[in-house]
């Protein structure tokens, strides 16, 4: 039986006003796959995302579940989707158990408060991330590393299985970035699926599935890590000159870096 994708995008345009930002675009993403989105900053990453959630609206064709997006509710998207900012900053001091409780109000009727079962629901999701000392901590004094696992379990009380992040490893240190890539394959494993944005090569070769590569509004390759990050690709996009190695197994994208003595 042929495998159905849970996102399919046909022939998808967008401008903002009269600039043409998204021209032709073409995309499925599949049950447990890790999709990563590379391409250099206005190539149109984000915007493709913010079009399947419906906060734009293009021409073209979206599909979420075989159902187009215009006939889904934005209640509904947020009962299948669970959308992880690059950043988040929020106007009151939560605690980390009242942000991942916010993962459960797709689930709740107008007014209603969570439940007995929502705790519990709140407290396994934090337990999964492996941050349930962080519970009654205040959010907003959060490290950014911490802040983002914060989201990921928030996202799995939302109990969706397809996770969109838009550079999720944006304003984290090394190792922060390193453990969350790490968390990321995990889930995947388990049957969850990512469609994400990164400005990084290396993290795409580590932990995708697929890579798409856009460019100028446009996207110019989608296929395995291995066959889209290139040397070739790399002048073609970012312009300068790279080497691809193996180690232990993974490709890695080395620069080379020349320096005037």
């Amino acid at each position: 039986m042929e495998l159905k994708p849970i996102i399919e995008v046909k022939n998808l345009h967008f401008s903002y006003k009269k600039h043409p930002v998204l021209a032709g675009i073409n995309l499925e993403l599949y049950k447990g796959e890790v999709v990563s989105l590379l391409g250099p900053n206005g190539c149109g990453k984000s915007t493709l995302i913010k079009l399947i959630l419906k906060l734009l609206h293009g021409e073209g064709t979206i599909l979420l579940n075989d159902k187009s997006i215009k006939k889904h509710s934005h209640k509904e998207i947020a009962s299948l989707i669970a959308y992880i900012p690059q950043y988040n900053n929020t106007p009151f001091n939560y605690s980390v158990l009242e942000m991942v409780l916010m993962g459960r109000v797709s689930k709740l009727g107008f007014f209603a408060l969570p439940s007995a079962h929502d705790y519990e629901i709140a407290h396994a999701a934090l337990k999964k991330i492996g941050i349930e000392h962080l519970l009654d901590k205040a959010f907003g004094q959060l490290s950014g590393g911490q802040k983002q696992m914060v989201l990921l379990a928030r996202a799995i009380a939302q109990e969706v299985n397809i996770f969109i992040m838009d550079e999720p490893v944006a304003g984290l240190d090394y190792g922060n970035q390193i453990r969350l890539l790490e968390l990321i394959h995990e889930l995947s494993k388990q049957g969850y699926t990512f469609l994400k944005t990164t400005h990084y090569p290396d993290h795409a070769l580590l932990v995708s599935s697929r890579v798409i590569v856009m460019n100028d509004g446009k996207i110019i390759a989608a296929e395995t890590p291995h066959k889209v990050v290139t040397k070739e690709m790399i002048l073609d996009v970012y312009s300068i000159n790279v080497d691809i190695i193996t180690h232990d197994l993974h490709q890695r994208c080395v620069p080379i870096f020349q320096k005037n003595n």
